[in-house]
């Protein structure tokens, strides 16, 4: 009979790994730090995870999950194109704030070669709500006619930025300032101007 794996010891795992490949580096984490960290023996950690690399990616996709939840929650059909990449932007940059872990997490396993092919597929799913973002623009006429894949790389690049720059600004008046001012700049880039 197969052993019952415990929801909350898994959740500690996960927990325990993003904690420390946040302070550490993934490289730099041992599957005995994690065990260590989340009260357990190594072995047990195999139990829930076989290899690190599972380990690694399960976390890039609960993290995505995560995010995908809450940017769906505030996203309303009755926006509009510009109101609904506005609060995907906003959403995301405060979902990020309240999580930064995930985001320091999610920015460490952007290099080349960290995660699989097929983890990429199934993590981008999650961005759904960018493309029918974009979709919603288009039918609305008020996108420029830049490839579909631009508009969303900028999009997530331009909220990147933004993060980057939040990290050295502690001011939360400086930190609304520098959400306004990206999303201005984004906007203006892919949305076609209206004629006065």
């Amino acid at each position: 009979m197969a052993r019952k794996l415990d929801p909350e010891k898994r959740a500690r795992f996960l927990s325990s790994a993003l904690k420390l490949f946040v302070a550490n580096g993934v490289q730099q984490t041992s599957t005995a730090a994690i065990s260590k960290e989340a009260g357990t023996a190594t072995g047990t950690l195999f139990l829930y995870f076989p290899t690190k690399q599972d380990l690694v990616h399960e976390l890039v996709l609960q993290i995505g999950q995560q995010q995908a939840d809450y940017i769906n929650s505030i996203l309303k059909p009755s926006l509009s194109a510009r109101e609904t990449f506005l609060t995907i932007w906003e959403g995301s940059i405060r979902w990020f704030l309240e999580n930064r872990d995930a985001y320091r997490y999610q920015q460490q396993v952007r290099e080349p070669g960290m995660l699989d092919e097929a983890v990429v597929q199934e993590s981008a799913k999650f961005f759904d709500y960018y493309y029918a973002a974009i979709q919603k623009g288009l039918e609305e006429g008020c996108l420029k006619p830049h490839p579909v894949e631009l508009i969303g790389g900028m999009l997530y690049q331009g909220i990147i930025a933004v993060m980057n720059l939040m990290d050295a600004q502690p001011d939360p008046a400086g930190q609304e300032e520098y959400i306004r001012a990206g999303f201005d700049i984004f906007w203006s880039g892919i949305s076609v101007a209206k004629e006065t």
